[in-house]
This record gives C-alpha cells, structure tokens and sequence, in this order.
C-alpha cells in the first residue's frame, strides 16, 4: 500500500545511528511508481527518496527495539491471515469433495482425496498452534517473541503454500481457471511466503541464533505456556 499511503516509515542510518523516521508520502523529494505483481489484491509501490524532509520517530537508542517489536508483530499478524487463509481452503476443498462425483461416486471417497485433505488438516492444525503461540509471546512476554514469530512465520508460510497447491490438486480443471477464486489465493499464499522473509530464511536465522549457541548440557529453552 505504499502507492496509497499517506506517511511512510523508513528504517535509516543517520549520523548518530539506525533511526526510524515518518516521511509524508506526498511531500518533496519522494516518488512512488505503482508495480505490477503476482498478488493483484496486496498493491505494492517503489518508494525512491531524494533530498526528503523526515520526522524522527526513534532514536539510535530506541530503533532498533522499536523496528524489531514492529517486525515480530508485522510476523506474528501475517502468520495468523496465513492460517485464516488455509482454513478456507480447506473448507473449500471438503466442500468440493463432497459434491463432486466422478465414476458414480463423491470424489472425496476415493482413498488418495482422503490422504490429501487429511494432510492438509494437519498442516493447517500446526501453522495454527504456531501462530496462536506467537501471539501469545508477544502479548505474555515469557517467551522470547523473536523465535515465537520466526517459528510461526516458518511454519504458516509452509502449510498455506502446500494447501494452496493442494486445493487447485482437488479441484482439479475448474482450479486452474482465471474465474475461480483458487488462483487468488495461491498467489496470495506466494507472495505472503516472500513478504517478511521465507521459511527457509527463518528457519536460517532460528537455527544461528538458538542450535550455533547452544551448550551441550543445556537445551535452548522455550515456554510451554505452564506456570
């Protein structure tokens, strides 16, 4: 929504350090072209900034907890529309598989429809706890919200991508076609996957910052939600 939007907020090194600034997006000195991507539904913009008047927001002192809480959140918020997403889906294809005869039948009767929806239930049923578990870190705050988001984000991005390919699989032909909403979401899926890194990325970053320290007689701890 960066073509849209009013003001910006734009991580940057200054003299003293990292800042986080609010530029009004109409101002001088700031030119936004509209890009043509794979989700039509989530508008994105390139933002180029000459000479462009800023408002401090954060200081050195403070960025890098500010933009860091805003990334964990931005992590866990997306997590949780992946899981949204997936869920009507899987809706979706169950409720297709119940009326979609072929040789006389329900398709959802045959053995390899069965595998799959019952696949892709489990996916949805671990990005959910994933995600429920991030936000819970970020509102309880005896967990460490870094690696409660990246799990999150590792494992949502995963499942809403393979149920997304999955349901165009049990939809079969009128899956692939331009009028149903199934291409929608797949790209949906896509670029949600890519927008606040991918799952192999996160995955990279839980493993450097837990398994490359940890000791060998004392596990990287992580909250269970008991007391």
């Amino acid at each position: 929504d960066a073509g849209a939007a009013d003001e910006l907020l734009v991580a940057a090194v200054g003299p003293d350090g990292l800042g986080l600034y609010a530029v009004d997006a109409g101002g001088a000195g700031v030119h936004r072209t509209p890009l043509v991507t794979l989700d039509l539904t989530r508008p994105q913009a390139n933002v180029e900034f000459s000479g462009a008047p800023a408002r401090l927001l954060a200081g050195p002192d403070e960025a890098e907890r500010v933009i860091g809480h805003a990334l964990h959140v931005g992590s866990a918020l997306l997590a949780v529309e992946q899981v949204g997403a997936a869920q009507h889906l899987l809706d979706l294809s169950v409720d297709y598989a119940k009326a979609r005869l072929q040789f006389g039948r329900q398709i959802g009767s045959f053995q390899a429809i069965k595998h799959k929806l019952a696949d892709m239930l489990v996916d949805l049923e671990h990005a959910r706890s994933a995600a429920y578990h991030a936000v819970w870190a970020l509102t309880d705050g005896t967990d460490d919200p870094a690696v409660a988001t990246g799990i999150a984000q590792a494992v949502a991005s995963a499942a809403f991508s393979r149920i997304a390919r999955d349901t165009i699989q049990v939809l079969g032909g009128i899956g692939f076609t331009w009028e149903h909403q199934a291409h929608l979401y797949f790209k949906r899926a896509s670029t949600d996957a890519a927008l606040l890194g991918s799952a192999e990325a996160h995955r990279t970053r839980l493993a450097e910052s837990l398994l490359d320290t940890a000791e060998a007689d004392r596990a990287p701890w992580i909250a269970t939600g008991r007391v």
